[in-house]
């Protein structure tokens, strides 16, 4: 097996770990009916499995020619927008209980978890803007409109099935979750493509 297929297992094992972790704590979580405050606690530890999973991502894309140094950079601030969004929805969530907020500290602990998605779509526009390689970029692109586009369909779907009354509501934040599984499927599928 040469490097770049060693390198491109690694990153799907990491990233399946990641996942599984994530959303295996989170229906446990739901399953055991924690309280919001465990809840947040028991997500920390498989947040952790981001870190190799992005370096093993890293090696993948090194080893296929695909690591330049704005995408590097993309990798970094990735990493910073992810614990941010969960160190911060700790903190509303936590905040909103403990302190029973209400009135404008209720609006700052709501909006606290949306600032890094603020982040993240700065961090894709300044991908886009200092990636100098066409091809890298017009990967990126590709994945994003991939997964924009699962997401439209979804919410577009989901929107007229519970209109009808047919499913329940979905929270708006739960765009982010649906438009990332895109975006990662996005990629897997450029990475398909270019073999």
């Amino acid at each position: 097996m040469n490097s770049q297929a060693t390198a491109s297992r690694s990153a799907w094992l990491w990233g399946a770990a990641f996942l599984l972790g994530m959303f295996g704590t989170g229906f446990a979580a739901r399953w055991f009916d924690l309280p919001p405050v465990p809840s947040m606690l028991v997500m920390f530890p498989p947040l952790l499995l981001a870190v190799p999973f992005m370096r093993a991502t890293e090696r993948a894309q090194a080893a296929s020619g695909a690591l330049s140094p704005a995408t590097r950079r993309y990798n970094r601030r990735g990493m910073v927008w992810t614990f941010s969004y969960v160190l911060l929805l700790a903190v509303a969530v936590i905040g909103a209980k403990s302190l029973q907020a209400q009135g404008p500290l209720l609006w700052v602990l709501a909006v606290l978890p949306a600032l890094p998605i603020l982040y993240l779509v700065w961090t894709m526009a300044r991908y886009l803007i200092e990636e100098q390689d066409e091809y890298l970029r017009m990967k990126v692109v590709n994945a994003s409109l991939m997964a924009t586009g699962l997401l439209l369909a979804l919410a577009t779907v989901w929107g007229f099935l519970e209109t009808f009354g047919l499913v329940p509501h979905v929270p708006g934040w739960a765009a982010l979750p649906v438009w990332a599984i895109g975006l990662g499927l996005g990629t897997a599928i450029n990475r398909w493509r270019d073999r």
